[in-house]
Order: structure tokens, then C-alpha cells, then sequence
């Protein structure tokens, strides 16, 4: 391991997070008496508003209830019944860790010396380097000559993560594939968690693990997506784990059993447009035999990446979140940046869903109502905020209606951010969920708009 990769790794601010020996995420009383006292003030708020409604004979000022009910949901769910599922025993098999790899000559040799400092030994890397011109290539042979487990596997031309993931896969060997971004630093007792898991559920077929950004403290916009990320992973993706059915295995740490997918990268990895493979693979590992046709026609979009990537039959497979299998992410520091990540994920993102739509009302019944409400807030979620800002206190000549809207926002927001604190006291950064939540409501909702404007275009990557 050379110099720059120790700085880096004694430099990072690692997850402070833990995990008692039941598998829930620990947290103190003291925790507990402040979600509860949010829960109440927040149910409170949204029957408040429910009357207003009423009271106005108004549906659109009823509808707006539907987001904080809708977040409600996920933290009651999220707090109360997840558990951990990296439960069974490591075993020995071999891991296949594969690494797409695009024009990433400052962080490579991090990544990948961090995939080898691992506790589980018994794997193989395959890192691919799709068409890199900026000396990746050069750093990757150098690499190959001090790790005999390292594969390297050179394409001429660049085209796209999925075939490159493709490629990967193809190379491999084992019956697990671990799959990491080229800009996240993998915890060295991750991939460790992961085969727990495996081991101790045959019927997970996808794993995502908790992604944390490294890159927290360089200016507010990464200290806002450091804590929503904690409510992305430790929240939305506790509670879909709950019920077997994560939506997304984010390509920062995803592992899938080969069976689970083996049939859908063929399809995969002929896709026309290249924005969002994870997600459809996720959609396949967790699909009903309907929904395998459906992905299998959706194939030829590549807007999912991670959604897509994890979805196979439902009776068969499982996807699931472990929250100790820690990955640390870059995410982008500049606005413009952040926000073509965003408008691409939100075209991802309701592609899958159209599709994953067609079978998911046969999977539990609360997750159902789960998923259906947060695709449907995709696209009224403007709407809501049109009424809420411009119609009521134009129209209706209300102004508690938006000052209450406003009210509750930021009290969900600080309970979250308080609890990703609870949850990790390392955590500097949450008293800026607040402020993410009102990115969130008012910009990046409205990328729903250019995400459907340029559905059928042909783009992937963020930077």
C-alpha cells in the first residue's frame, strides 16, 4: 500500500455507526424520547393540515399531506423493524470484486488498494478500464504487478459502465460479484458483512451496502448530501430491506449472487441509452417472471443502472441493505455537477419504475403502498408545491397553509438530521438536512420536468 492510499485511509472520517448483536442500529433513549416527540409533532402537523383542507373543501390542500405522510412512513418503518441481515457465517468462497473504471488516475490506486487491504482474502478483482485517457491505464498495469489477484482488463474504446460491468462479469469466476465504483473507498470489513449475509439468507439474491461521502467537508453542498445520503441509506433503504425489496443496489457497493442475474446481463448489456444501469439491475433481481419480460424489453435503455441491475423473480430472490458494509463515495462539489447527476438519476429512476411497476403491487402490501406513493410524488410533488406556495395564499388567501407546510418540512428534517447524529455522533454535518430537504422540494423535484424532456437520450456519467 503506498503513501497516498495510508494518508487517505487515516484521513477519512469513518462511520461511527453501530450494530448490536440483534441487528438493529444502535441508538440511546435519549434518541427514542426525541423520535417519538417528532413523530407526534409531525403526525399533528399533518392533521392540521388534513383539516385545513377540510375546512376549505379543498383536494389539492389535502393531497399536499400525501409527502410528509409518505416520509412518515419510511422513519417509522426504518427505526422500528430493520434489522441487519449480515447474520450467518463468512465462509470461504471466492468474490469477484468487479470496478468499471473511466478516467480515474488520482483515485485508482486508492480503490483499489483498499479492495485488497479486505479482511475476506478469497477474491479476485477485475477492473476495467473502459477506453481511459488520462493515464488510468498506465497506473492499472503498475498495479497488476504488485497484486497477482488483479486483473486488468483494457477496452480501446469507452462504452459505458454497464459493458464494462459486462465485461467484468464475463471475466469472473465466482458464483458472488461485488461491484464497485471507481471514485468509492471500500471498507476493509465489507465485503466480509456481504457474504454474511449471503450465507445467512439463499434467498438474497442483491446486497447494497451504506454508502458514506468522503469528500463531507468541502463546501455545503457536500455537507448536504453527506447527510442525505445517512437518510438515504439508513432510512429509505432500511425500510425497503424490511420488506426484501430494495429499489436500488447503488453501483458504489452492490453484490448480487450470479444466478440472480446471469440470464439478464445478455439483455443488460445491449442497451441503446447509458444512464442508470444500477438501478435496473436491481429491478430484475427482485421481479416476477411478468416483470423479467418487462425488463428484458427495457433493455435497451441504459438509464437505471442500479435500479436495474437488482430485480429478479419475486418468489425467488431478495434484495437487501447492510448496514455495516461501509463504502466511502465521492459526490459532486459543484452545483451544475450535482444537478445533471440528479436530472439523469431522475430519468433512471422513473424509467425503472414504469416498468417495476407493472409487477410490484404483488410484493408486501405496505411496501406496495410505499412504492406507489413515492413514484406517483415524482411527478406531483410540483404540483404540491405550486398549490401550497402560489394557490392557497393567492386563491384560498391562506398563508398558514404554506407557513404549515414549511413548519413541518423543516421539524421532519431536523428530527432526521438529530437522528443521523443519534445514529453516528462522528457525523458533523447533520444540522444541514434542513437545508437538503429544501434542495430537494424545490429543485431537484423539478427535474422531473428536463428528465422526461430528454428521456430518450443517450447519456451517462456525472462529471
Amino acid at each position: 500500500m503506498n503513501s497516498q492510499t495510508s494518508v487517505f485511509l487515516t484521513n477519512v472520517r469513518k462511520s461511527g455507526q453501530r450494530i448490536s448483536k440483534d441487528g438493529r442500529i444502535q441508538v440511546s433513549r435519549k434518541a427514542w424520547t426525541v423520535r417519538v416527540s417528532a413523530f407526534v409533532a409531525a403526525s399533528t402537523m399533518i392533521a392540521f393540515n388534513v383539516y385545513l383542507g377540510l375546512t376549505l373543501n379543498d383536494v389539492f390542500v389535502v393531497y399536499s399531506t400525501l409527502l410528509p405522510i409518505e416520509s412518515l412512513l419510511y422513519v417509522v418503518i426504518g427505526w422500528l423493524l430493520y434489522r441487519n441481515p449480515a447474520r450467518g457465517t463468512v465462509g470461504n468462497d471466492l468474490v469477484t470484486v468487479v470496478v468499471p473504471i473511466y478516467n480515474q488516475k488520482s483515485v485508482i490506486e486508492i480503490v483499489i488498494d483498499a479492495i485488497f487491504r479486505s479482511t475476506y482474502k478469497n477474491i479476485e478483482i477485475i477492473a476495467v478500464n473502459d477506453g481511459s485517457s488520462d493515464g488510468t491505464k498506465e497506473i492499472l498495469d503498475n498495479l497488476v504487478r504488485r497484486y497477482p489477484n488483479l486483473r486488468v482488463i483494457h477496452k480501446e474504446v469507452n462504452e459505458g459502465k454497464r459493458r464494462a460491468v459486462a465485461a467484468g462479469f464475463y471475466a469472473s469466476k465466482s458464483n458472488y460479484i461485488v461491484l464497485i465504483d471507481s471514485d468509492s473507498i471500500i471498507d476493509e470489513h465489507a465485503i466480509e458483512q456481504v457474504m454474511k449475509t449471503f450465507n445467512a439468507d439463499t434467498k438474497v439474491g442483491a446486497i447494497v451496502g451504506n454508502a458514506k461521502v468522503w469528500n463531507s467537508e468541502k463546501n455545503i453542498l457536500t455537507r448536504c448530501q453527506d447527510a442525505w445520503y445517512d437518510y438515504s441509506f439508513n432510512i429509505r433503504k432500511a425500510t425497503e430491506s424490511t420488506f426484501g425489496n430494495v429499489l436500488c443496489c447503488s453501483g458504489c457497493l452492490a453484490a448480487y449472487r450470479r444466478e440472480a442475474i446471469v440470464h439478464y446481463i445478455p439483455y443488460w448489456v445491449k442497451a441503446k441509452l447509458r444512464d442508470s444501469e444500477d438501478r435496473e439491475l436491481t429491478s430484475y433481481v427482485i421481479s416476477s417472471s411478468l416483470g423479467k419480460k418487462l425488463m428484458e424489453s427495457m433493455a435497451q435503455y441504459d438509464d437505471a443502472e442500479d435500479r436495474g441491475l437488482t430485480a429478479q423473480a419475486l418468489t425467488d430472490w431478495k434484495s437487501v441493505y447492510v448496514a455495516d458494509a461501509v463504502i466511502y463515495t465521492d459526490v459532486p462539489e459543484k452545483l451544475k455537477v450535482f444537478l445533471k447527476q440528479q436530472k439523469r438519476w431522475k430519468k433512471g429512476t422513473t424509467r425503472v419504475n414504469f416498468f417495476v411497476s407493472a409487477f410490484f403491487w404483488r410484493k408486501h402490501p405496505i411496501m406496495s403502498l410505499i412504492f406507489y406513493m413515492d413514484f406517483m410524488m415524482t411527478f406531483t410533488t410540483p404540483l404540491i408545491i405550486v398549490a401550497v406556495f402560489l394557490y392557497a395564499p393567492l386563491v384560498l388567501q391562506s398563508y398558514l397553509i404554506p407557513a404549515s407546510f414549511i413548519g413541518g418540512s423543516l421539524l421532519a428534517s431536523l428530527a432526521h438530521g438529530a437522528d443521523y447524529k443519534f445514529r453516528d455522533s462522528t457525523t458533523r454535518n447533520w444540522f444541514y438536512k434542513p437545508l437538503m430537504n429544501l434542495i430537494t422540494s424545490f429543485m431537484i423535484s423539478w427535474l422531473i420536468i428536463p428528465a422526461l424532456l430528454s428521456y430518450r437520450k443517450n447519456e451517462w456519467g456525472t462529471r
